[in-house]
């Protein structure tokens, strides 16, 4: 095909200019008519910069004609405008937050996406198209725009508890702590710890952490107090019930939680364990003194004086009740002569020791295992639960995956108690093990451990008396070999009274501490000798091992070593080093070398054809000794191998697969 000459490519490059010209003017010039209406209206006023006006408009048909990155603006998961880039879009977004606030600080959570648009989707296409690519003030306006719609939407301040990855939300500030108040009290009988918020060191954050301290003596006892008024006459309730109706706050509800959001959110905004909290429902401030007057505080001693003359009562005819039992005891009627020299022999000073042992004993925490904090958050109703749900769901106890580490002693039965599981439900999490054989000492197996979002973190001081064994005593032998063992003594179990700290999360022991150990009966440990000599080890007496015959009964006879195939004239070498006792003819054997090892082990090397050695002589393993043969009663050329320990003939294989140790 011939090629167009020079002056017609030159005149249709000149006829697509000028379609291309004019498609442009034509999509312009609605533009520009308005810009230059406006420019004549406007007078001697401010006058539009047509130059501006004009750029934005072959600005926005670029934008619109020629794909290139742009990225769609996203509030709360929706499409507020489309943008240039991330970078034009979050310079809007914070222009706009300062127009949000410009007349004072307003909550606002929204979340910002900027996501790139899609040039070859349909639906972005139609997006662009209808939103149009805006910039500056106009993109500000837009996301604006969705922060009047999303702030302050159903929302409300309420107070979030976080614990780990766990969080939930309350609408009061002492609910939070209420809940943990009677989430803590179950495990705290005596009422001898206090739940209580303090805020961080750092000043600028606003954040509670839950700390659990010791109430003083006089804490203690006011509470004591407090519970029993409370519990003693419907009118205390009553004159509580009135006084809360008549507070100037008017907030019952709060006081009856025991504590009001003002008088813990105050002005430094900090709880500290020093502060008097009332935690409890129906616990007044006061220390125990009601509005009654000082009537109450009269009655309450004289209630304590006739208490403590009631225990004093109790304790004489305690002792009149001991004295009688020990007239029993002298009767011969009850002990055994046994126990009564037992405690006659005990040494003074064990048996005071033995008593103030136990003298501390009880609960010294009551706490949380886990750092719980308390913030202040903004969010939907939805979001925020009831005192009475959010207490079901800390303690409400969810079954999370753990490994059990398996004991000595350990079987199926004693793990499942231990665990509080099923055998079958161990099995389904370990299908490997089928019966108590698959169970090894520091096996790892899965199990489920129930666990509150919440744990109750309790420490316990204990004492018992129970039986102990001591550690095996292990005595070095050079005469034994090594993985040999005898028991030379036998151990003996004492009885020792201990002392232990003892952890507990909920009801489940978590750890354990000895504080304090008195030994009534040592206990006597077992010894025993290990063997410290290197186990011999045996070489193959001739290479290439074929065996013919086997040790082993044949023929009504027991063949008393392995035969082995070789030509006449193989190097026969020693087993293992040992003298010479034997060098010559031995019966059927005919001739044959016998070596002494030293330690009731000897080897013999039968139907030789030539030997090497004399009687006598030491010999190093690998050694030649003699050459292979068909001498004595043999039906053809072999090596005729044996191994005797204290003169019995044994199977020979299994020491010659043995390595040194």
């Amino acid at each position: 095909m011939k090629k167009p000459d020079f002056r017609k490519r030159v005149q249709w490059g000149y006829f697509k200019s000028a379609i291309i010209g004019l498609a442009i003017g034509m999509l312009i010039a609605p533009g520009i008519s308005d810009i230059l209406r406006e420019y004549e209206a406007s007078g001697t006023g401010e006058r539009v910069n047509i130059l501006d006006r004009a750029q934005d408009e072959i600005s926005e048909l670029k934008d619109r004609f020629m794909p290139g990155e742009k990225v769609k603006v996203l509030v709360n998961g929706e499409v507020a405008a489309v943008a240039r880039s991330a970078e034009e879009g979050e310079a809007a977004f914070k222009a706009a937050r300062l127009a949000y606030n410009a007349e004072g600080i307003k909550p606002l959570y929204v979340d910002m996406e900027y996501i790139l648009v899609d040039n070859e989707s349909e639906a972005d296409k139609a997006l662009v198209k209808e939103l149009k690519i805006k910039r500056d003030e106009e993109l500000t306006d837009a996301i604006l725009s969705c922060f009047d719609r999303y702030a302050d939407k159903d929302k409300k301040t309420a107070y979030t508890m976080r614990i780990d990855d766990y969080t939930v939300t309350v609408e009061h500030f002492e609910d939070i702590v209420s809940v943990l108040e009677e989430a803590q009290s179950a495990y705290d009988p005596d009422n001898e710890f206090q739940v209580g918020l303090k805020k961080p060191s750092g000043n600028n954050v606003t954040m509670y952490e839950v700390e659990v301290v010791k109430k003083s003596d006089d804490d203690a006892d006011d509470a004591a107090d407090n519970s029993a008024d409370a519990g003693d006459s419907s009118s205390d309730s009553e004159v509580s019930s009135d006084a809360g109706d008549n507070s100037s706050d008017g907030e019952s509800s709060d006081s009856n939680r025991g504590i009001s959001e003002n008088s813990i959110l105050g002005k430094e905004r900090i709880i500290r364990p020093a502060q008097s909290i009332a935690l409890t429902a129906g616990e007044s401030d006061g220390g125990g003194t009601d509005s009654t007057g000082s009537d109450n505080s009269e009655d309450t001693a004289a209630d304590v004086d006739e208490t403590e003359a009631s225990k004093e009562d109790s304790a004489v005819e305690d002792e009149t009740e001991a004295s009688e039992e020990d007239s029993a005891l002298e009767d011969g009627t009850e002990a055994s002569e046994e126990t009564l020299e037992a405690e006659e022999s005990k040494d003074p000073a064990v048996e005071e020791a033995e008593a103030k042992l136990g003298a501390e004993d009880g609960v010294k925490y009551v706490g949380f295992s886990d750092k719980i904090q308390v913030m202040e958050t903004y969010v939907s109703s939805s979001e925020i639960k009831s005192r009475d749900a959010v207490l079901s769901e800390i303690t409400s106890p969810k079954e999370e995956s753990g490994i059990y580490v398996v004991e000595p002693g350990d079987y199926l039965g004693l793990i499942s108690e231990k665990v509080n599981m099923s055998e079958e439900q161990i099995k389904e999490l370990n299908p490997q093990i089928e019966s108590d054989d698959d169970i090894y000492y520091d096996d790892r197996l899965n199990i489920l451990v129930p666990t509150a979002p919440v744990e109750v973190l309790v420490e316990k001081q204990e004492t018992y008396t129970e039986n102990y064994y001591a550690n095996i005593e292990y005595q070095d032998d050079e005469s034994m070999y090594i993985g040999d063992t005898a028991v030379v003594q036998e151990g003996s179990p004492g009885t020792h009274t201990v002392t232990d700290m003892v952890t507990y999360k909920g009801n489940l022991e978590s750890g354990r501490e000895r504080l304090d150990e008195i030994v009534e009966v040592a206990a006597v440990a077992e010894v025993v000798l290990r063997g410290t000599k290197s186990k011999p080890t045996y070489m193959y007496p001739v290479t290439n091992w074929n065996i013919t015959s086997n040790f082993g009964y044949r023929w009504g006879r027991l063949h008393a070593g392995t035969d082995v195939g070789v030509p006449i004239g193989t190097t026969v070498r020693a087993s293992r080093g040992g003298q010479v006792i034997t060098a010559g003819w031995v019966g059927g054997y005919g001739n044959c070398v016998i070596i002494d090892h030293g330690d009731g082990v000897s080897t013999r090397y039968g139907h030789l054809s030539e030997v090497l050695v004399s009687v006598g002589q030491y010999v190093d393993q690998g050694d030649q000794i003699a050459l292979s043969g068909n001498t004595g009663r043999s039906t053809g050329p072999h090596l005729h191998f044996e191994i005797r320990i204290n003169g019995e003939a044994v199977d020979p294989l299994p020491y010659l697969y043995q390595t040194a140790e």
